[in-house]
């Protein structure tokens, strides 16, 4: 059992947004500069808002019941002006370590720092011999049963509310890990912003989910805008959400969001960002940021189901888009033909083999990799096809940033543009537009 013991402690800076850095080095979490607290020998050495002595003008009320215990946001405790500061001086103090001078607009706010997912996972755990939906504590395989999620939609928390009681009416299990048995394991949902349409997915381990059709019924009958019912199933042990095999339950699979009069279709396994409304600013920042003229050859790497491709070919002669995730590929083919887009081409095949052996002249590049940023055999292909423009945009500023040490020898590194994609954690996106110094 751990020893009990009280002292003081002042925290005397931040680093990395998070680690709260006191007197003679001691590092806790949820502190501010400034403030001093009563420091109990908690795991994690977590500072609670009730230890606070000395309290920082930016500190805001903790909403959340399981703030503390959660993990999964990190900034419920800062004002929201005060957290796009330190994202902001974050990202000064980035580009300065590694020396490179370029402007760094002000960050792009979220005008709704709440309740702004429009895609939530909720996982099965078993409490009081019931089936609760909840939350993964940080870095841990325990779920926390809670249903009021401050940064998630507020109408998907009411919806898996209901999925919950309907759930438990029918006697569903809910998955145990260790053991391997139960149906439930997670309640994906998604929610188009431009009309409201929802998509539940019901994530289970193995082909059984017995009621289906009574607790659909039900549940729609509470919600009426959930358009489809999925099951994704199971067969093996995993920490992924979805895995490949799916069955349609009710509706047609998916719905449909809209951006800059553009209609996407949205499956259970699309990429889209969740955070839509800030979705739009960061693509449309982009196209502004890259100056896309009706001259223009365009090629989207890392395309996806097409958003910012579609948008692109708005303004430029030709878009070129390339995805290796077959589904997604899919998705956009769909997109471009539901909006009878000409002018852009979607390939499915490896991005960096489809960009070594193209050959015509592009003007502007975008790339969006995953967060662990661009692969080596990509840069290579990017320095090789030598586009006039680059814009790079990236939920890891650190993994970006990596990737314009190596550009920026053929590269000017022109504007750096973040936004608060993800407001009250440490995450947010960032865009970089390049120009090319030299013809290689």
């Amino acid at each position: 059992m751990m020893e009990r013991y009280i002292m003081e402690i002042k925290c005397i800076k931040l680093n990395d947004l998070t680690e709260s850095i006191c007197e003679n080095n001691f590092k806790v979490r949820y502190m501010l500069p400034g403030e001093t607290a009563e420091f109990i020998n908690r795991k994690h050495k977590v500072i609670h808002e009730v230890d606070i002595r000395v309290a920082s003008p930016h500190r805001a009320k903790v909403i959340c019941p399981i703030f503390y215990e959660c993990g999964g946001c990190d900034f419920l405790h800062i004002k929201y002006n005060e957290q796009l500061r330190l994202k902001e001086d974050y990202i000064h103090k980035l580009f300065q370590k590694f020396n490179i001078r370029t402007t760094i607009h002000p960050m792009i706010k979220n005008d709704e720092p709440l309740n702004y997912r429009h895609k939530v996972v909720a996982t099965a755990t078993t409490s009081k011999n019931k089936l609760r939906l909840g939350l993964y504590q940080e870095s841990s395989k325990n779920i926390i049963p809670f249903l009021d999620c401050y940064i998630q939609d507020k109408e998907l928390n009411e919806v898996l509310k209901t999925t919950e009681k309907v759930l438990n009416k029918y006697k569903m299990s809910a998955y145990d890990i260790n053991k391997e048995t139960g149906i439930i394991k997670h309640i994906m949902m998604r929610k188009s912003l431009a009309n409201g349409q929802m998509l539940l997915v019901f994530v289970t381990n193995g082909y059984l989910l017995p009621n289906a059709k009574k607790m659909i019924q039900e549940i729609y009958a509470a919600h009426p805008k959930i358009m489809t019912f999925v099951q994704n199933v199971h067969l093996k042990k995993t920490h992924l959400v979805l895995l490949d095999e799916e069955k349609i339950l009710s509706g047609t699979g998916y719905i449909e969001d809209e951006i800059d009069g553009i209609r996407f279709r949205l499956s259970s396994k699309s990429f889209y960002q969740v955070n839509p409304k800030q979705m739009m600013k960061l693509y449309q920042k982009a196209i502004e940021l890259a100056q896309i003229t009706k001259d223009d050859i365009v090629m989207d790497t890392y395309s996806g189901i097409g958003t910012i491709s579609l948008i692109a070919a708005k303004s430029a002669k030709k878009v070129i888009a390339v995805e290796t995730n077959q589904t997604a590929h899919q998705d956009a083919m769909f997109n471009k033909k539901n909006n009878g887009i000409a002018n852009i081409y979607f390939y499915n095949d490896d991005v960096s083999n489809f960009m070594l052996n193209f050959n015509e002249k592009v003007d502007c590049l975008i790339m969006d990799p995953p967060r662990d940023g661009a692969s080596e055999s990509f840069l290579k292909a990017v320095m090789k096809m030598a586009p006039k423009k680059i814009v790079y945009i990236s939920c890891e500023p650190e993994t970006q940033i990596r990737d314009l040490m190596i550009l920026k020898d053929a590269y000017r590194i022109k504007d750096i543009q973040p936004v608060d994609m993800f407001s009250n954690t440490e995450h947010l996106e960032s865009i970089a537009l390049l120009e090319l110094s030299y013809s290689l």
